[in-house]
C-alpha cells in the first residue's frame, strides 16, 4: 500500500506543471536604465524567489521590438522564454507590415502586470504652469513647440497625437532612439513636451530641471505625484496610460500559465512590491491572461485606425 501511495504521489509531481530547471529569460524590447527595464527586473527577482527558478533579463532592443518580439514567439512554449512588455506590441504592429508575425496569435498571453499613468512634462524654464497654460500656448503658435518621442509611430507618439486631439492644439513632431535621449532634450530645452512613464523623469522633476503639469490616466491622481492633476481635471480628455503585460509564446500549457500568473499575484501583493512601483508612479493590476488578450487586441484595433487616418509612416 505505501509502495503504491508512493509511486501515485511521485506520477503526480511528474505530471504538476513546473518551470524547467534551466533559467527563464524575460526579454524585453529596449536597452537597460528604462521603465520596462525596470519593471521587468523588479518582477525577475520576486518571481525567482517565489517560484524557485532563476529569472534572467535580457535585454534585445533593435528593430522597432520586432528582434524581441520574434525571439519570444519563435521560442518552445515551456516557459524558460518570456516576453515582459509596454504598449508598444500594440503600436507598432500597422507600422511593420513584415514584421513576421501577429501579436494576437502567434504569443500566450499571461498577466497584465502593471499600468503607468503617462505625464505631461515640459522643461522648468518653459512658462506654462499647469496643462491649461500649455494648451493656450500652443494655440497661440500652433507648431512652435517641439514634442519628443521614441520614434515615429511609438507609443510616445501616438499619445502625444491623441493629446492634440484633445486638447485642439498643433506641436511638431522631433522622433527619438528612445525615451533617454529625448528626455535629455527635455532637460536641455531643445524640446518642449514630452508624454512619458513617471520613473522616466522622476530624478529632473525632483531636481526641478522638469515640470509634470498633469498625467493622462482613466484614475485619479497617483501617490508619487499627489500635487499633479490629471488632465481631465485640467479639462482635457486624455486617458491614457502604460500598460506592461507577460507574454510567453503561443500553445504554452495552461497549467503553466496559470502557475505563472499565480507567480505575479503573488509579486503584485507583496509590500515591498507594492511600496516599490508607488514610489514610481505605477499601479500593480495583476489580471489574467484573457484581460491582457482583450486590452492587446482592443489598443490594436486602435491605433491602426489612428496611424492610418494620421498617415503616419516610420
Amino acid at each position: 500500500m505505501l509502495r503504491r501511495l508512493i509511486l501515485a504521489l511521485g506520477l503526480a509531481l511528474l505530471a504538476a506543471p513546473a518551470l524547467a530547471q534551466q533559467p527563464t529569460r524575460l526579454v524585453i524590447a529596449w536597452p537597460p536604465g528604462g521603465t520596462t527595464d525596470f519593471v521587468t527586473r523588479l518582477y525577475a527577482r520576486h518571481l525567482q524567489d517565489l517560484l524557485g527558478t532563476p529569472f534572467v533579463v535580457e535585454n534585445r532592443p533593435g528593430g522597432g521590438g520586432s528582434i524581441a518580439w520574434r525571439a519570444v514567439a519563435q521560442a518552445r512554449p515551456d516557459g524558460t522564454t518570456l516576453l515582459l512588455t509596454e504598449n508598444s506590441l500594440a503600436t507598432a504592429p500597422p507600422l511593420m507590415p513584415d514584421l513576421g508575425l501577429d501579436v494576437r496569435t502567434d504569443f500566450t498571453p499571461i498577466a497584465l502586470l502593471v499600468d503607468y499613468p503617462s505625464v505631461i512634462a515640459v522643461p522648468a524654464a518653459l512658462p506654462p504652469q499647469s496643462l491649461g497654460d500649455l494648451v493656450a500656448l500652443a494655440r497661440r503658435d500652433p507648431g512652435a513647440l517641439n514634442f519628443g518621442s521614441m520614434g515615429n509611430g511609438s507609443s510616445l507618439h501616438l499619445y502625444t497625437e491623441v493629446l492634440q486631439d484633445a486638447a485642439g492644439i498643433r506641436m511638431t513632431h522631433v522622433p527619438y532612439r528612445g525615451a533617454g535621449p529625448a528626455f535629455t532634450d527635455l532637460v536641455a530645452g531643445r524640446i518642449q513636451v514630452l508624454l512619458a512613464a513617471p520613473p522616466t523623469g522622476r530624478g529632473a522633476v525632483r531636481g526641478g530641471t522638469v515640470r509634470v503639469l498633469a498625467i493622462g490616466t482613466a484614475g485619479g491622481r497617483i501617490p508619487a505625484l499627489p500635487e499633479v492633476p490629471t488632465a481631465r481635471e485640467a479639462g482635457v480628455d486624455f486617458p491614457l496610460s502604460y500598460w506592461y503585460g507577460l507574454l510567453g509564446p503561443k500553445a504554452m500549457d495552461p497549467a503553466l500559465v496559470a502557475k505563472l500568473l499565480d507567480g505575479v499575484r503573488q509579486v503584485n501583493a507583496l509590500p515591498e512590491v507594492q511600496a516599490r512601483l508607488a514610489e514610481q508612479g505605477g499601479v500593480p493590476i495583476g489580471q489574467d491572461g484573457a484581460a491582457l488578450a482583450k486590452l492587446l487586441a482592443d489598443d490594436l484595433a486602435r491605433w491602426t485606425a489612428l496611424i492610418r487616418e494620421k498617415g503616419i509612416t516610420q
